[in-house]
């Protein structure tokens, strides 16, 4: 840890304090090693040994297992632990989850495809990633080439309703080469037909094969707002119109964007089958 012109090392139960410059080991205060109990810590936490140090400004944050304490303190000197500590290391909100999202293309992979993929998938991870879902890249596969799967080029979707798949559906979400059975699976299609017009994307799937249609677009968080759908998400009401805001507005017209994941949407993500704790 370092702390103005000291430097802390922990090892065990004992630590050393060292005066040194930007360069250079420095040399060792008299009176080290000495023992981490000096630091005058609650009672059990960290008598054997921490895990880590943070010093930042007057606060010096000391980590244990999934506990931690914040202690007031200048540059020598234990401090004073402050009140409320041991506290859980979860109060950091380092729990995060994660979803595996890969893209099959059924139009050729040119520049321009692979720069929609780029662009959607960036968005998508750099929103996601304030609801506490790390959003991973899997496999990128071009299908342009599979003469059986031209006819899904202009995709059915029927009324694009979650759990009404349509048999062009079941055709195309088979082809899931490389994804595990809760990875999400992104199928680029020429067109999409039915639903209430114009559709640029739907997450309509069958069931065991999460994933969603999209057709290329100019709508930078179209793949974040299918892949919403995919999570549970559903559609925010069209009023008041300040719901697009929301990344789960009905059409891609959203307004002060980044757009929003309320914490209640956040929660629901979460909650899916589909994302998984992350080991960290």
């Amino acid at each position: 840890m370092y702390s103005g012109s000291k430097s802390y090392f922990f090892k065990g139960n004992r630590y050393i304090r060292v005066t040194r410059s930007d360069t250079g080991p420095g040399t060792v205060d008299p009176g080290y090693p000495a023992p981490i109990s000096n630091w005058g810590w609650p009672s059990g936490f960290g008598e054997n040994g921490i895990d880590a140090a943070l010093n930042s400004g007057s606060k010096t944050y000391f980590f244990k297992g999934d506990q931690y304490i914040r202690v007031t303190r200048s540059e020598t000197g234990p401090g004073t632990v402050d009140p409320g500590y041991p506290a859980p290391i979860s109060d950091w909100g380092w729990d995060r989850e994660f979803v595996v999202v890969h893209f099959k293309s059924l139009l050729k992979i040119d520049p321009a495809v692979q720069d929609f993929i780029v662009e959607q998938f960036g968005a998508m991870r750099d929103l996601f990633t304030r609801s506490r879902i790390d959003v991973r890249r899997g496999t990128t596969e071009d299908l342009s080439g599979d003469s059986d799967l031209e006819s899904l080029l202009v995709l059915d979707v029927g009324e694009c309703k979650l759990g009404r798949p349509t048999e062009e559906h079941e055709d195309l979400f088979a082809h899931r080469d490389g994804a595990a059975d809760d990875d999400l699976v992104i199928y680029i299609v020429q067109q999409l037909e039915g639903g209430d017009g114009n559709l640029v994307g739907c997450a309509t799937h069958p069931d065991g094969r999460p994933g969603a249609a999209v057709v290329v677009t100019s709508a930078r968080w179209l793949l974040a707002h299918e892949v919403g759908h995919v999570l549970s998400l559903r559609h925010v009401p069209r009023t008041p119109a300040t719901n697009s805001d929301f990344l789960m507005w009905p059409d891609t017209g959203w307004t002060n964007v980044p757009p929003n994941v309320s914490a209640a949407e956040t929660a629901k993500m979460l909650d899916s089958a589909l994302t998984r704790p992350d080991p960290f």
